[in-house]
């Protein structure tokens, strides 16, 4: 699960070297698992109690102690998360206090508590970027979806208040039953203020539901989720852009020999130049995987130690044999993460990713 987006070809090469080195640049701070939504389909989010019967939130001091170690390990990017990470009691003195470290942050929030006091917050403290959240296109799908029955208004008011104080935002799309309806009207909204959007059409079941059919979650079908991410594509990228994906897609479809009859092994930044420490101070490689797994704030050991039992750890993971033989490998978003979230094992083979896969390359064909 990649979180970050490299737009430059000096990102690019900063990650590509960083990945060769096993250097931590980029972390994830999960500051919390509270949210002011309760979206049907999260997978983080908690109820206070929830909360305080797993766990405590790490302290402002534990935090800033943590991330000069980080630095010090060479991470230089941050994204700040949660739950809702505007809810984190001293975020303003965290964030500042990460800033004055020479971090690059960037922020994942829903949008619906930025009032004018933040938006002159992040514009005297400008983070690289701030993403947005935006499940719907109206009040009635945040109502159904979030729980939440002015959601939309609210969050548009922030994007609004960002752009005013011209702050770099991005607007995010988790697409799922709920709000099925409202995905080119998300991308008209994005047109509307002149910010890109991206909207992911495939979505790890939430943990309540991984126990039971796809047909019963709140995700798509794959058949529909991989018609919309099609649509979506096409209306993002464009003509021209979008024939290119299409064309190098289908090809690498078409033209790819059957893999060894071996393992896979994991092939994203995980592990290999970025890591997450959760709420409960955890330290990992993914958002989603929960091994292996460090207590970062256990004074044992040291932020670089851990890091390197975690590089070490992530590099034993073994993924699918099937998957590794699999002609359609190089077009499927299946990875060690997926597997544990949809079957509960490394070398798990998801069914929902096969069909959506196909079903993927079928509807590029029919574009043709």
């Amino acid at each position: 699960m990649d979180l970050f987006d490299t737009n430059t070809t000096f990102e690019r090469q900063l990650f590509a070297k960083a990945a060769r080195n096993r250097i931590p640049l980029y972390g994830v701070l999960e500051l919390l698992p509270l949210c002011n939504l309760n979206c049907d389909m999260c997978y983080v989010h908690l109820s206070k109690q929830e909360m305080q019967s797993q766990g405590r939130l790490r302290s402002l001091d534990e935090w800033i102690s943590l991330a000069k170690q980080m630095k010090d390990a060479g991470t230089l990017f941050l994204l700040l998360t949660g739950g809702e990470p505007l809810l984190f009691p001293q975020f303003k003195e965290l964030y500042c206090a990460l800033k004055d470290m020479g971090m690059i942050l960037t922020l994942n929030t829903n949008g619906t508590l930025i009032n004018e006091e933040w938006a002159e917050f992040f514009t005297k403290n400008k983070p690289r970027r701030i993403n947005i959240t935006l499940y719907g296109s109206k009040n009635e799908t945040y109502e159904n979806l979030c729980h939440m029955k002015d959601g939309f208004d609210k969050t548009i008011r922030g994007i609004e208040l960002l752009k005013k104080y011209e702050i770099d935002v991005k607007i995010n799309g988790s697409l799922v039953k709920k709000n099925f309806h409202d995905r080119m009207e998300i991308i008209d909204i994005g047109e509307k203020y002149d910010i890109p959007v991206r909207i992911d059409t495939y979505m790890y079941p939430s943990v309540r539901e991984r126990t039971t059919p796809f047909n019963f979650h709140e995700r798509l079908n794959p058949e529909v989720a991989a018609k919309a991410r099609v649509e979506i594509l096409h209306r993002e990228m464009g003509d021209e852009l979008f024939e290119q994906y299409a064309k190098q897609t289908i090809y690498l479809a078409e033209h790819t020999e059957e893999g060894d009859a071996c393992p896979g092994h994991m092939t994203c930044r995980a592990g290999q130049s970025s890591f997450v420490v959760n709420w409960q101070g955890m330290i990992r490689s993914c958002v989603v995987l929960d091994q292996p797994s460090y207590d970062a704030f256990d004074t044992t050991d040291d932020f670089m130690t851990l890091w390197n039992k975690i590089v070490r750890e992530t590099e034993e993971i073994k993924t699918s044999v099937e998957c590794n033989q699999c002609k359609l490998r190089h077009v499927c978003n299946t990875c060690a993460a997926a597997a544990v979230a949809e079957c509960g094992d490394f070398e798990g083979v998801s069914k929902y990713l096969c069909e959506y896969t196909k079903e993927t390359v079928r509807n590029l064909k029919e574009f043709y």
